[in-house]
């Protein structure tokens, strides 16, 4: 099973693709979140001078088309370097396969830390340049020496006050309180990032989650989710998550931070509320295939200015992925940062996800996880 969370990667670039089409974001707007997020290179900054083309490889999903539709004009015009993007993932298997045959097509890919750990072990990705890329500019443990964070997403426990008659949920005990707190929840139809909830419900303190999860506490945890089972609607989707509490489905759920941005803007005020106590905190990863069409170079250069903490600001206003550089999370404005995961304050409250864990365990923790609630 893979080991990067391609869903939220795909959501990602539908977010974006979302507010281009509507006119929120402008098309050079379109392009800088775009940027920061690894689906384009960064426009105007003249890095990849030395290089005839650069391919970013990312989970573009549905929003290929418009992506490709887009920058095969604007960004080609703005540098006069041709641009390709390459939606169909950065598996493990993909980069493996064409580093091993000698016909490498990708640049720089959108990953995340299982899958680099899983490519780094296979030898087919190379080592972070740091002496042209920032190890400082990153949230800490996210340099590592075969990969980098380039964002930061979130899982959170949002809620509509209007439906909780006795006040909202203050933590996932709570939430598993159906008599104090009535109304139907949602959690993702994916066991990643949801069983740490149900942990937290049993009062296991957030840094010893993935240690009480042996396979005991992998079926208790199962068991606590089976308790709710009647008072639960999955979402399949970032998009599912946020039409279910538009619609006014759900009055609590654990959803993407960057789908409870959009909804803030969404909802009626005081009728969504976003909090990051007990939530999962998980980095988005670049890494660089061996032999590399481009170059190491260039594709170095490429993630040192995604590190742009100015964009990175722009990036989160725009589409709500989380700064993973300290120094922009620290320039995100007052008003939002109750609804940034990086925000040194909702970082304190959150569980850091673990690769290594799911790497190893989802497959089966997946299967008793869908047996618990759609089975």
């Amino acid at each position: 099973m893979e080991t990067t969370d391609e869903q939220f990667k795909i959501d990602l670039a539908e977010i974006a693709v979302e507010k281009y089409k509507a006119g929120s974001l402008s098309r050079r707007g379109f392009l800088t979140a775009l940027g920061a997020m690894g689906l384009v290179p960064l426009l105007g900054k003249g890095a990849h001078a030395q290089a005839s083309e650069i391919v970013i490889c990312n989970w573009g999903g549905a929003a290929s088309d418009i992506l490709a539709d887009v920058l095969g004009t604007a960004y080609t015009a703005e540098t006069g370097i041709p641009l390709r993007v390459d939606g169909a993932g950065p598996s493990p298997g993909k980069v493996r396969a064409m580093v091993e045959s000698g016909a490498v097509v990708w640049d720089v890919l959108d990953s995340g830390a299982g899958s680099a750990i899983v490519m780094n072990e296979a030898g087919v990705i190379q080592p972070i340049d740091y002496d042209i890329v920032d190890a400082s500019k990153v949230l800490e443990g996210t340099a590592l020496p075969f990969a980098i964070g380039n964002y930061l997403f979130g899982y959170g426990l949002a809620t509509n006050p209007t439906m909780l008659p006795n006040g909202v949920p203050q933590n996932w005990a709570d939430v598993w309180d159906v008599e104090q707190f009535p109304g139907i929840r949602t959690f993702r139809k994916s066991v990643r990032g949801q069983l740490e909830s149900a942990v937290l419900a049993m009062g296991i303190p957030k840094e010893d989650v993935y240690d009480f999860l042996d396979e005991d506490g992998l079926r208790a945890a199962i068991a606590k989710f089976r308790e709710l089972r009647e008072n639960i609607i999955v979402w399949g989707s970032g998009s599912e998550s946020q039409n279910l509490f538009l619609q006014g489905e759900v009055a609590m759920g654990k959803i993407w931070s960057t789908r409870a941005f959009l909804l803030k803007d969404q909802m009626e005020p005081g009728t969504f509320e976003l909090s990051f106590e007990g939530g999962v905190l998980q980095p988005g990863m670049w890494a660089v295939p061996q032999k590399n069409p481009a170059g190491t170079e260039a594709a170095m250069n490429f993630i040192a200015l995604t590190q742009d903490p100015d964009l990175q600001i722009e990036w989160f206003n725009a589409i709500g992925n989380a700064p993973i550089n300290p120094e922009a999370a620290a320039k995100v404005p007052s008003e939002l940062a109750a609804w940034n995961p990086a925000d040194a304050a909702n970082v304190a409250k959150m569980v850091i996800y673990s690769d290594e864990w799911y790497g190893k365990n989802q497959v089966h923790a997946e299967e008793l996880y869908i047996d618990a609630l759609i089975g």
